[in-house]
């Protein structure tokens, strides 16, 4: 029964003074006005007596109040009833509306265990309408935040396409968005992107580790490029080295990826808590799209991507390298601890017949 009433009280509350609508304005002022007319039109009174004295205050208004109080109450009562009913029609044609929007919510997890705070409750926070999970996890192949096999993890996200195909194949594609998540190595984020570049409509968010929550990409674009040391060498292969969250290991990468040419694309403040906008995401993945092709104007053939980033920034590069047009890539995990601190890559190729395939570098010639 209390849980009833609590429930109700929150609803109404909701309804009269957190709801915003043209309908509800109009019900607010009908009901302010109607609320100020009844006060004004009471006769006032108050009386105090005892055995030696009796006091008696009164107060009439005049016949002209009097009649600007009853114009008052009766437009009260119609703009009170007229936003009701607007408000009530507002409603069911949102309702309606609703009913045929879907949210898909892709949540991969992978480092850290998201499972007490589902992505898909932190959006049901945020709409009114169906919201539909779609949840990847390959915490089964991490051992200590090491993933021990990436082979059987890119399978699963290989069968992303074909699952959200699954959750949206009976909506129209203007009935549809799709609201990312992910806690994944760096190749597999960016992988994911990569796939999901042709989706329209796709809100991203990430996972703060100090709140240990979802958050929006909500703040304001702090202005930061991308510092860009550019270098002299030429090959067919190079490696681009971004730095966003962490720098990049550069002693790791003078050995592992040796006689390559280098270049490195750094932000100037690197922390983990400087992408929080979607601006700024958007900005510079135009730019790391744009040094891309200013590899490819090179005559680079391949890309050798070590990215610092964290899972959105991760995503949101994917998103934006174009398969058809840019160098085949291959994004590498980066394993601090481990004697090979670049140990193995999803490798993107763009050749026709060729699959998308995890590679260790152990066994990789590199070239």
């Amino acid at each position: 029964m209390k849980k009833a009433i609590s429930y109700f009280i929150e609803k109404a509350a909701d309804w009269l003074f957190r709801r915003r609508s043209s309908a509800l304005i109009v019900f607010r002022t009908g009901g302010a006005l109607l609320s100020m007319t009844l006060i004004g039109s009471w006769a006032v009174s108050f009386s105090y007596s005892d055995a030696a004295r009796t006091l008696v205050f009164g107060y009439q208004s005049s016949s002209t109040t009097q009649l600007i109080l009853k114009i008052g109450f009766v437009v009260g009562i119609l703009l009170t009833a007229l936003g009701a009913v607007w408000e009530y029609q507002r409603y069911r044609d949102e309702k309606k509306r609703n009913e045929k929007k879907k949210t898909v919510v892709i949540e991969q997890r992978g480092l850290v265990d998201t499972s007490d705070s589902p992505l898909s409750e932190f959006i049901k926070n945020e709409c009114t309408w169906q919201v539909d999970s779609l949840v990847q996890e390959i915490r089964e192949r991490v051992t200590e935040n090491v993933i021990s096999r990436p082979d059987l993890a890119l399978a699963k996200v290989n069968n992303l396409k074909m699952s959200l195909a699954e959750k949206t194949a009976q909506l129209a594609a203007s009935d549809i968005s799709i609201a990312y998540g992910g806690v994944l190595p760096v190749p597999f984020a960016f992988y994911t992107g990569y796939l999901m570049d042709d989706e329209s409509r796709i809100t991203l968010h990430d996972w703060d580790r100090d709140i240990g929550d979802w958050r929006d990409l909500d703040e304001i674009d702090d202005g930061e490029e991308f510092i860009v040391e550019q270098s002299s060498a030429i090959g067919k292969s190079v490696v681009l080295a971004v730095s966003v969250s962490y720098p990049v290991d550069r002693l790791s990468i003078a050995s592992v990826f040796a006689g390559l040419p280098v270049h490195y694309l750094s932000l100037p403040t690197l922390d983990r808590n400087n992408h929080w906008s979607k601006a700024k995401q958007d900005r510079l993945s135009g730019e790391f799209f744009e040094y891309c092709k200013t590899l490819l104007g090179l005559g680079v053939e391949h890309i050798h991507l070590v990215l610092a980033s964290q899972n959105s920034i991760a995503f949101r590069f994917g998103q934006s390298y174009d398969k058809r047009n840019l160098p085949s890539v291959s994004v590498y995990q980066y394993e601090r601890h481990q004697a090979t601190r670049y140990p193995w890559c999803v490798h993107i190729p763009h050749e026709d017949g060729k699959n998308v395939e995890v590679i260790q570098t152990k066994f990789k010639q590199v070239a």
